[in-house]
């Protein structure tokens, strides 16, 4: 399975909250570069990327444009 970025959020609340409604979807996903955000943050603007299956992707994209659209 290959994976692909669905999105970079701004904190791992908006990146846990994306995954727990493709995990409603039955669209597996992966958060990716927490502990990195969480470090430097304060320092640099490094966002949370959400990775989806290529093969969920063009559903993952419908849900996120529907749930969080100003990250499409």
């Amino acid at each position: 399975m290959k994976t692909v970025t669905l999105t970079t959020c701004k904190d791992n609340v908006q990146a846990h909250m994306l995954q727990d409604i493709l995990k409603n979807e039955e669209i597996e996903s992966i958060v990716h570069s927490e502990l990195t955000n969480q470090v430097l943050s304060p320092l640099y603007n490094i966002g949370i990327d959400v990775l989806v299956s290529e093969d969920d992707l063009e559903r993952a994209q419908a849900i996120l444009k529907e749930a969080f659209p100003e990250l499409v």
